[in-house]
Order: C-alpha cells, then structure tokens, then sequence
C-alpha cells in the first residue's frame, strides 16, 4: 500500500497495469535552452513465463532466458506531447531506446540483465520514434526472476536537469 501523498509510478506506488503515468523529459544540449515535453507511459499488457517464451519463439526470435529466469512480455504505449517549457525546435523527435526501459526486483534492489536476442519481437516499441502528439504502443522483451515480483522502469533522460531531479516512473510486472 502507497503512503498517502505518494505519487503513482514512483518506486513506493508502482503503477498498475492500465494505469496511464504523466510525465516530463527535457530534451536539447548543453549549448541551448533545454525543451521540457510532455509523456504518457502506460504499462498495457504483461506475459511471463512460458506464454512469453513461446510467443517469442514462435517469431523465431533467437535466445533463451537464463537458468532460473523467465521472459517478460511488456506491451506499452508511449505518448510525446507537446512541450511544457522552452523554446520550439520544429521536428523534434522522441527516440525509444533499450536504455528507457529496465526489469527491477520486486524489493527494487536489483536490476535484472537485459535478455539477449537476435530481435524484438513483432511490433516492438524499442526504436521507434515518435513525433510531437504521436502515441505508439508496442512489445519489450525482459528478464526476470521466475516467479518472482518484479517491476518494469521507465528512465528519464536526464535525472538531474535545471527543472528538478526526475527519477524512473515504475510500473508493476507481478
């Protein structure tokens, strides 16, 4: 149970399954005004174990989880919105990247090993690119320990920015 006052998607307040998570990403360089959008992450669906695992071998997707590990399936949708602060850059892109997204132990503890695959599988999310108001749902492939908790993270690219310190939203796997 979250503590009263506890924002949800925070490590204390996961996210549910379904649970649409507001956030901000400031974007830009070292050399310009940073440009603060908006996002929407919603954790849509999760497969684990072996549904997951035939589903990924079905795509013939190489690689097989570890000893004592199981895939997780994790369907997400990701908005970018318009941006909250700064100044414009027509066509700026946001960039979906294996890097934003990571497997946690339930306890928090713990990051698990990204699995090694040839591939995503079909309708990945992980390098698609999403224009200002464009929403993309799509497939991540992670690794957990079997049966046990565990919970999906979402990294800001920048933790320590001049707007505050913005760390991973978290979402619950199990």
């Amino acid at each position: 149970m979250a503590e009263r006052g506890t924002a949800l998607g925070s490590r204390e307040n996961p996210a549910p399954l379904g649970a649409a998570v507001r956030t901000r990403i400031e974007r830009g360089d070292r050399y310009s005004a940073p440009e603060v959008y908006n996002l929407e992450i919603t954790l849509v669906e999760v497969v684990r174990g072996k549904e997951a695992r035939d589903r990924i071998e079905g795509q013939s997707v190489a690689g097989r989880p570890r000893a004592g590990f199981e895939y997780v399936l994790c369907c997400v949708r990701v908005g970018y919105f318009s941006k909250a602060r700064g100044f414009a850059h027509s066509g700026e892109k946001f960039e979906v990247s294996p890097e934003h997204f990571a497997a946690m132990a339930g306890d928090g503890g713990a990051e698990f090993e990204r699995p090694v695959l040839s591939r995503q599988p079909d309708h990945a999310l992980i390098g698609t690119s999403l224009a200002v108001n464009e929403s993309r749902e799509g497939w991540i492939v992670l690794e957990v320990a079997e049966g046990g908790k565990a919970s999906l993270i979402f990294r800001r690219e920048y933790e320590a920015n001049q707007y505050g310190v913005w760390g991973a939203l978290w979402f619950q796997l199990a």
